[in-house]
């Protein structure tokens, strides 16, 4: 049996060989001999004492599902305790990447120029300011969708060049919508891959490059159209929200 717990800063998870909390940066594998027990210390937050006396909190969505998750994990908890047995706690935050600060101070001048500009509009040209405030919501969803169609078109390219396909199985739900799948690879690994289908089994296609990188396996006309229409959405919306910021220097 396996069953997941996900809050907002915080997920846990458990099966036959353990519990595995994942937080930001961290996650923790606790085996099942290293509980000493389960309680629900508030009506959405599990607490998982350890033998060591070590006490690891998670909050859930909502309190039935934080006592489902109490009840099951305590109902395959052995009878007989091993207090050697201990937490193993991996940093999965990584180093941080430069590019992310450039991309931050790049963010932070656009941010800063389109205040001023529009702080001038407002000063030379009055009520026209109202357009140039209400175009950025057509910019930034353009700006939102042609990322989108970016990001999937990359994605499906490098997965065309040496993706692999494999048969994924349900093993349960994150959140409300996902449904995690799980799916072995040609080395033998177990991975985890999460989508909106609800369906038993998926074709899921893999990067062995990276292993964060996969998708359910869908049918390249619908794919092609997918990312056209992303593409061409973000294009119109893009033109539209730069003649209503810019037009009134036309």
């Amino acid at each position: 049996m396996s069953q997941i717990l996900t809050g907002r800063r915080a997920s846990a998870k458990f099966d036959s060989d353990g519990v595995r909390i994942i937080r930001s940066g961290q996650q923790v594998d606790i085996p099942l001999p290293a509980i000493e027990a389960v309680r629900a210390a508030e009506p959405r937050t599990v607490e998982i004492v350890l033998t060591d006396g070590t006490v690891h909190r998670v909050e859930g969505d909502n309190p039935t599902a934080t006592t489902a998750f109490v009840d099951a994990l305590s109902a395959v908890l052995p009878e007989e305790r091993d207090p050697s047995s201990r937490a193993v706690v991996t940093d999965t935050s990584g180093p941080r990447d430069p590019g992310l600060y450039v991309i931050g101070a790049v963010l932070a001048l656009l941010v800063l120029g389109y205040i001023g500009y529009a702080v001038w509009v407002a000063r030379a040209h009055g009520a026209r300011v109202v357009g140039v405030i209400i175009g950025l919501l057509p910019l930034l969803l353009g700006a939102a969708m042609l990322f989108s169609g970016v990001q999937e078109a990359f994605r499906r390219i490098v997965l065309a060049r040496r993706g692999i396909t494999v048969l994924a199985e349900v093993v349960g739900r994150e959140g409300k919508k996902n449904v995690v799948y799980r799916y072995t690879t040609v080395e033998g690994d177990d991975r985890k891959y999460s989508c909106k289908r609800n369906q038993q089994r998926i074709h899921v296609l893999y990067d062995p490059q990276a292993s964060w990188r996969a998708v359910h396996a869908d049918w390249l006309p619908f794919v092609l159209g997918r990312v056209l229409v992303l593409i061409l959405g973000s294009l119109f919306w893009l033109v539209v929200g730069v003649v209503m910021i810019f037009g009134v220097l036309w």
